[in-house]
């Protein structure tokens, strides 16, 4: 074998052992008080970092679909989808993962309803935190003061703008800015 080729198939290798990039949904919920709901992650990457509900999209499943499934199979709350606000690149270095992050709102359909812990084994449990409680932890974590960090496509969320409030609608507002993505079976009928 030639050394070209020896590179060639080192380097194809390489390639191989890259594990794919994968897209995550990150469903950020807000109270009456202007709260978001958040928990403590536990086992996976990111572990013991503060993260909103959320998880992958499974093959075949719309955005809008896992944001409502991952909100119930983690807290029991049933939630209308509203739409995506940002989006962020989220590179674990040390776990060697990589994803692309849509962060969707969503409404409680009851507003008095209470999250439950459904996962004990993947979050602590659920708080709601004001996003000035949010950007304490960041900043802390940042300077060094504190241990206790977010989940890096929230860290990477803050780096995007400081104020989430001017991502979200007020009340009864629709934002056109909003990040539109259309349902999997929309695009095929676009297609044919």
């Amino acid at each position: 074998m030639c050394i070209e080729q020896a590179t060639a198939m080192a380097t194809e290798k390489k390639e191989e052992e890259k594990p794919p990039v994968r897209v995550g949904v990150s469903t950020v919920l807000m109270n009456g008080k202007g709260e978001f709901l958040m928990g403590k992650r536990i086992g996976s990457h990111g572990a013991n970092t503060w993260q909103f509900p959320g998880g992958h999209i499974d093959h075949g499943e719309t955005i809008t679909e896992c944001a409502v499934r991952e909100m119930k199979e983690e807290t029991d709350l049933d939630v209308e989808f509203k739409g995506i606000f940002a989006v962020t690149n989220d590179v674990f270095v040390q776990e060697n993962k990589h994803y692309i992050t849509l962060f969707s709102l969503c409404a409680m359909k009851d507003p008095n309803a209470v999250p439950v812990l459904m996962e004990p084994h993947k979050c602590e449990g659920w708080f709601w935190k004001s996003w000035d409680d949010v950007l304490k932890i960041y900043d802390a974590a940042q300077s060094g003061a504190s241990a206790e960090r977010l989940f890096l496509p929230i860290e990477n969320l803050i780096k995007q703008t400081r104020n989430i409030h001017h991502l979200l609608p007020k009340k009864g507002e629709v934002l056109s800015r909003w990040l539109s993505f259309p349902d999997a079976p929309q695009v095929a009928e676009l297609e044919a």
